[in-house]
């Protein structure tokens, strides 16, 4: 039993021994919160944020500018049904017309799905740049990984079926 517990001091001390005893500190303080990066994402009416906040600027500035062009695209061609609506044309002004009204419905529609597909990469991106942030921190301060790495393949249960047809 000594034997055990004295090889486990030592383990200890050597896991101390690997990162600087400030590592720890500074990690803690450095460190991104994911469930603040999802309220970010989900609260703000532009996607991104919350990669943005976990220093994901590539990604995040993307989908800051998609979904951006995305909702001024859409509240202009509102507007510009809004303009449409009040006119009453007849001949070949309402042809013109009746294109204009179908290209602002469609640039409408377009922007929709452009910014709710924005949303949507924006709240699951917020987690995984969070998480990538962190990894990024602990491996720059010397810190071991929080638990350890086990491949996928180890956790299949059962026996391996291989049949043959």
């Amino acid at each position: 039993m000594v034997c055990l517990l004295g090889l486990g001091a030592s383990a200890r001390a050597q896991t101390v021994a690997a990162a600087p005893p400030d590592a720890a500190q500074r990690y803690a303080a450095g460190k991104k919160s994911v469930p603040l990066a999802l309220t970010l994402e989900a609260l703000s009416p532009i996607a991104g944020l919350g990669a943005l906040y976990a220093h994901d600027t590539d990604r995040g500035l993307t989908l800051t500018i998609a979904s951006a062009a995305a909702a001024g695209a859409g509240v202009g061609s509102a507007f510009f049904l809004l303009h449409l609506s009040h006119q009453q044309e007849s001949g070949f002004d309402r042809t013109v017309q009746d294109f204009e009204q179908g290209t602002a419905i469609s640039l409408l529609v377009s922007a929709a799905v452009i910014y709710v597909v924005a949303r949507i990469s924006g709240l699951a991106l917020a987690p995984e740049a969070t998480d990538a942030y962190n990894d990024e921190l602990r491996r720059g301060l010397g810190l071991p990984p929080p638990e350890p790495v086990v491949p996928f393949h180890a956790f299949a249960p059962g026996p391996a079926w291989g049949g043959r047809f």
